[in-house]
């Protein structure tokens, strides 16, 4: 087998994985149409469930390294599409310093017992529902997130695909 062949099948190989792993991670999260959000979040905005726009929510925990390392990223998106980001099983003091030291200018809302997340199947944290404009979940992804992943997500939801 030649270099290309074989790189060509690592790649492939390596891809398999990941969509497997987070086929996995993902298998309780809902489906259909998202479970409604409070109509306040911690810093006083109302979440934009239904906008008629592509919707990232984003499920996040002060504890959770990996949540805050893809913080950079989901904040990155809020630039260009509506964010939601929903604090699970952390204090609401931890919650507003996190926001307020790394700029957070999206809703927050503050899921202090994990109803919210245990209403939307959130087993591992960071997890990720993107909305299509009717309020449908379009996807759903575990794990650390890059901006280009979840941009190209809320570009493929807004397709209706």
């Amino acid at each position: 087998m030649n270099r290309v062949t074989r790189g060509a099948l690592e790649l492939l190989a390596a891809a398999a994985l990941i969509l497997a792993g987070n086929a996995y991670l993902t298998r309780h999260a809902a489906d259909g149409r998202a479970p409604p959000l409070p109509g306040a979040s911690l810093n006083g905005h109302a979440p934009p469930i239904a906008a008629g726009r592509a919707l990232l929510i984003d499920f996040f925990a002060t504890w959770c390294p990996v949540c805050r390392a893809d913080q950079g990223a989901v904040q990155a998106v809020a630039r260009h599409a509506p964010v939601v980001v929903v604090a699970t099983q952390s204090p609401a003091a931890a919650v507003r310093a996190f926001a307020t030291d790394h700029h957070w200018h999206t809703p927050v809302i503050l899921d202090r017992h994990g109803g919210i997340a245990r209403r939307y199947g959130v087993r591992v944290l960071p997890m990720a529902f993107i909305l299509g404009p009717r309020g449908r979940i379009r996807f759903v992804a575990a794990g650390y997130m890059t901006e280009a992943g979840l941009l190209a997500r809320l570009w493929l939801a807004r397709l209706h695909l």
